[in-house]
């Protein structure tokens, strides 16, 4: 006697997850309240979502999707109490914050950052259903919770998301690299105005303001000209110290704090702003900050930042020749820290230039004397009463230059090539001699491969080629946003390495074996293989 076998259909009624929420509906959505307070958030659990018969969940593993889980586990060992305290105890629920950042992070790595984009992605999604949880807030919803959380995004979340992928991925922070890019602001290049149009557009501001004192509309009109102004003025003063022509400057009337400098691949000048990152081995990014357009200026800070998520600060700090300047070698002396920096592209090499540099003069400590490129002495013509001042300098000259072959190349001075020298300048001839050790060179290579491709990630994979938020603040909380999504693919890389690596490696060792003894194997027409 046979039996049928039974097949059990899960009947459990699907949500309606498409149709768009009213307060008569919040009572059928999963409202939690929060374990850090008695507030009550909208926060449904993704299990309960069904597709037929099937549930997402379900429907994710068959599908071969585990980044999405991935993400909803790093995220559910998040602390959201920050988040939940802004919120107030009254009023109808809001989203959940760790669905709305669920559904922000997960869009990001998506390549999707517009809002509306994020609301269709909510939708239409399922990946993104499973991490937030199937909500779908509209984009001023989405907007609205970025803007109130910017503080904690950009701070302790951040550096709460880099810990848990630190420990999933197994990776340290005693050896960084560092590195800047140069990202296009939210203007438009073609409306950048000199020193003449600023000043007009101030003086009619002000005239329009006389006319009328006590309009709001004209005041703030006349605030944001004179910023524009103020900014434009400290450009002018940073381009006169450094002996460049401050009447070339241009500024952007709507994006004042951006600066307006040469952009990656060839895109000429544009206003923007340059986003920095310290990453470790396994290309995690542990720091990040962003400046208008120095980036050596905030190395200092990510190493703060790097120091706070690891507990220490790091051993080894690689960087290429743009960091190469007097701020960050005392920086790196003063936290004990190893730095590996060259003056050019590659150890032992200088920065390209028609003329010679300092560098190309030999400091000879015994001496106390410089040698040009043509043999030449320079010796000491100058020394300071008071050495122990910050910008103390030696100055060293007096070759005979006149006759020397090299002297286009050289100096046009009349009195001949003069070189100063500061106090920095020992840990400088100290780091260039490190430099052209074979040791730090086989480690300076490991740079480009851990810092290089964190920009490329972001450019290619994020879409970050042009922020889309106006100000430097809000610049910062966009490049974190995007930071923060990419270490999240850092966990689901470390995941699938994990799983994959071992079957390659056994099939690479399948391949050498068989090719090695191809000799001595027979083959049979069933796959299997003997000796």
């Amino acid at each position: 006697m046979t039996t049928k076998q039974k097949v059990h259909i899960d009947r459990t009624p699907q949500f309606d997850i498409f149709a768009p929420i009213t307060q008569s509906e919040v009572e059928s959505k999963p409202v939690n309240p929060s374990h850090s307070s008695q507030r009550c958030f909208i926060s449904p659990d993704a299990e309960t979502i069904y597709l037929g018969n099937t549930s997402l969940k379900n429907y994710l593993e068959l599908a071969g999707q585990k980044t999405p889980a991935i993400i909803a586990s790093l995220l559910e060992e998040q602390d959201w109490s920050e988040f939940e305290a802004l919120y107030k105890n009254t009023g109808r629920p809001p989203y959940a914050p760790r669905c709305m950042v669920g559904l922000i992070l997960y869009g990001i790595m998506q390549g999707t950052t517009s809002l509306r984009a994020l609301e269709r992605l909510a939708r239409m999604d399922l990946g993104c259903m499973w991490v937030s949880g199937g909500i779908f807030p509209d984009h001023a919803n989405i907007g609205r919770f970025i803007n109130r959380h910017a503080e904690h995004l950009t701070g302790s979340f951040f550096e709460s998301i880099v810990k848990t992928v630190l420990r999933r991925t197994h990776s340290k922070g005693d050896r960084l690299a560092g590195d800047g890019t140069v990202v296009e602001a939210a203007c438009s290049h073609y409306h950048l105005i000199r020193e003449e149009a600023v000043k007009t557009a101030l003086e009619e501001a002000q005239q329009q303001l006389e006319k009328a004192p006590e309009d709001p509309i004209k005041k703030a009109d006349v605030e944001k000209k004179t910023d524009v102004f103020n900014k434009l003025q400290e450009r002018q003063a940073l381009r006169k110290r450094a002996g460049s022509k401050p009447e070339d400057i241009r500024i952007s009337p709507v994006e004042p704090e951006a600066v307006v400098q040469k952009m990656k691949r060839g895109r000429g000048h544009a206003a923007s702003y340059k986003p920095s990152v310290l990453v470790n081995e396994q290309r995690v990014v542990l720091a990040q900050a962003v400046d208008p357009s120095n980036e050596a200026a905030v190395i200092p800070e990510m190493l703060d930042q790097a120091g706070r998520i690891t507990g220490s600060q790091p051993d080894e700090l690689l960087l290429d020749a743009g960091y190469c300047c007097e701020s960050v070698i005392t920086t790196t002396l003063e936290r004990d820290i190893s730095l590996l920096c060259p003056e050019g592209r590659q150890p032992g090499e200088l920065k390209k230039s028609k003329q010679f540099q300092k560098g190309h003069f030999r400091y000879d400590e015994v001496t106390d004397s410089y040698q040009c490129p043509a043999g030449q002495q320079l010796r000491l013509l100058y020394k300071p009463g008071n050495p122990d001042r910050p910008r103390a300098q030696w100055v060293y000259g007096g070759a005979p230059c006149d006759h020397c072959p090299l002297r286009s190349q050289c100096t046009t001075s009349k009195t001949g090539r003069r070189i100063r020298r500061f106090k920095v300048d020992d840990a400088r001839d100290a780091l260039k001699t490190a430099m052209e050790h074979p040791a730090a060179k086989a480690v300076f290579k490991k740079r480009q491969a851990m810092v290089e491709p964190v920009f490329g990630y972001l450019r290619t994979v994020q879409g970050l080629n042009r922020f889309r938020r106006r100000g430097l603040k809000a610049v910062r909380l966009e490049f974190s946003l995007h930071l923060l999504a990419y270490n999240l693919s850092r966990v689901a890389a470390a995941y699938f390495t994990a799983i994959l690596w071992p079957i390659g490696r056994s099939i690479r060792a399948l391949r050498l074996y068989t090719k090695n003894n191809a000799a001595t194997l027979q083959i049979y027409n069933d796959g299997s293989i003997t000796k």
